[in-house]
């Protein structure tokens, strides 16, 4: 941030989710890609206009339009083929700064007029609510969306500058003023307090918690504005100029040399004990403790050819066919583990994941780019082939504790909006007609009650636990999973015929199930088991496999 290149820092360090990857929770200061950007803009713009006003004063409005729609083109292009540049790098999101600069040089004529004034005003709290309240972190972003957010900007203070509106008035409602004033020290402290927040619970917080992380983020906006900002704006600052960049230079000497030393020392680890420190490190690396070979994430599925299979010992001629989502997955050490050990009779063991879809051939997620039901019907196919005799299908159930994240659809496309419950009885059809389908073929089906699923990433919770936990600070994680549904799908499955593999016959073995053992979690987030535990389903899957 010293240096204005985070936003290069976390384009490199973004996976395939960009900005909203999963690692982004952890990660306090991502929002400061946005200053960084800014930044780049404020030291090469000013010497452009400079160069502009010297050379072609009459042309320059022409000039920064050209840049603002070579900008705005650019950056349509990379939202589709480079997307992490798309989102983070300054020469595909400087036409967003640059309508600003054209705004401020009244390129457009002033509005003469009222009404006029009035629609324009309107169309831009238009723009700017439809993107609040539409856009999701599924939205194609920035791209052609982007147009929306900074239009709105853009209408609103052009249709301010010459006379009142209604737009004008509504934001001149001083709670809104005061946000207005404080945004900039609201946007540097907000995401921090939410980071670390997140990080004392060890998941996501409850309605309370984020009442109190809203208040804090702006007590301590007001407090940075009025002690740290005011003193130094302005021209009744008691700082002079070059204070302010004397007391600027010398606040970034010492912050860079301070992240030097921190990172060469990586992060000072002897503030902490022995234990504590072992603690954090084994469970800093169950979080990536994890196999992950064979899925096919949000891909599309026209042919069986489009899935990705992998298969152990592929050489046997009679396969098991491990189908399902991510808790499937997880499997796969356990599997080669129990092919080197010859519990696997001779078979070899096909994987055929899609990560985050449930296996039914008439329903779909309601996020954008999954193909849930064609994936399942290739995997269909495949299952029902000579050499597949025996098919082991499990699942994850987060579906069933929220509405809204399912639907019935066709093609990948959802033909109705369900409820959770509707969700469940709708995926229950489907696996009933799977397995009749399929032991009506001779296969033998097998069928995965869910694995628990907690309210907090295990390894992180140890974390917490290690550092807070001799304060009197230790928490706990709860099981979510529904025993309604577990008990539907079991009578679902065994009324049709199916085997039952049950988890927690491991992992519950007195009815409380184990999330870690001497403070390590066995699981690498809040329901996949790392790698490295998952043998301790094994006695239970070579009895179920037998």
């Amino acid at each position: 941030m010293t240096f204005f290149v985070s936003n290069i820092f976390f384009k490199r360090e973004a996976g395939a989710d960009g900005y909203f990857d999963h690692a982004s929770d952890s990660q306090a200061l991502l929002h400061t890609w946005s200053l960084s950007v800014e930044e780049q803009f404020y030291l090469f713009f000013p010497t452009m206009y400079i160069l502009l006003v010297r050379r072609l004063d009459r042309h320059k409005v022409a000039f920064l339009l050209l840049a603002t729609v070579v900008s705005f083109i650019g950056n349509v292009w990379a939202t589709g083929h480079r997307p992490l540049s798309a989102f983070y790098i300054l020469m595909p999101r400087a036409w967003e700064l640059l309508v600003g600069s054209l705004l401020a040089l009244k390129a457009v004529p002033p509005i003469e007029g009222q009404l006029p004034r009035e629609i324009v005003g309107l169309t831009g709290l238009g723009c700017i609510a439809w993107s609040v309240f539409v856009f999701t972190k599924n939205t194609t972003f920035p791209g052609v969306n982007a147009l929306l957010p900074c239009l709105g900007a853009c209408l609103i203070l052009y249709s301010g500058e010459n006379g009142p509106s209604f737009a004008k008035t509504i934001l001149s409602f001083r709670p809104l003023v005061f946000i207005g004033v404080i945004s900039y020290s609201l946007y540097l402290w907000h995401w921090p307090i939410i980071v670390f927040s997140q990080y004392f619970s060890a998941g996501s917080l409850s309605g309370f918690e984020t009442a109190l992380v809203v208040i804090a983020s702006v007590v301590m906006a007001f407090v940075s504005f009025e002690f740290i900002e005011s003193p130094f704006r302005g021209s009744d600052s008691r700082f002079t100029r070059r204070q302010v960049f004397s007391l600027g230079l010398a606040a970034s000497l010492l912050s860079a040399a301070a992240g030097f030393m921190m990172y060469e020392h990586q992060g000072f680890p002897g503030r902490y004990d022995d234990k504590t420190r072992d603690l954090v490190l084994a469970n800093t690396e169950k979080r990536n403790d994890y196999v992950e070979t064979c899925g096919n994430w949000r891909d599309d599925f026209h042919s069986m050819s489009d899935i990705k299979f992998c298969t152990i010992h592929p050489d046997a001629p009679k396969k098991i066919m491990f189908w399902g989502d991510s808790h499937v997955q997880h499997l796969y050490p356990l599997l080669q583990k129990m092919d080197e050990a010859g519990e696997l009779h001779g078979h070899a063991a096909l994987f055929t994941i899609a990560t985050g879809c449930p296996p039914a051939e008439h329903m779909n997620r309601t996020d954008k780019g999954y193909h849930c039901d064609a994936f399942a019907h290739f995997a269909m196919i495949r299952a029902g082939e000579d050499d597949i005799d025996t098919v082991f299908i499990g699942f994850s159930a987060w579906w069933a504790l929220q509405d809204g994240k399912i639907c019935p659809s066709v093609n990948g496309q959802c033909t109705g909006d369900v409820s959770k419950e509707e969700g469940v009885l709708l995926f229950l059809k489907d696996l009933s007609d799977q397995i009749h389908t399929l032991k009506s073929e001779g296969k033998r089906v097998i069928i995965s009650l869910p694995f628990p699923i907690f309210d907090k990433s295990i390894p992180n919770l140890g974390i917490r636990n290690a550092v807070f936990g001799r304060f009197g600070l230790a928490g706990a994680a709860k099981d979510t999973t529904l025993p309604t549904v577990r008990d539907q799908i079991a009578a679902t499955a065994i009324s049709m015929g199916a085997e039952i593999f049950d988890p927690r016959e491991s992992l519950c073995p007195d009815g409380q199930c184990i999330s870690e053992i001497n403070g390590i979690s066995i699981y690498k987030d809040s329901s996949h088991i790392a790698a490295s535990q998952i043998g301790i389903l094994e006695e239970n899957m070579s009895k179920v496999l037998q």
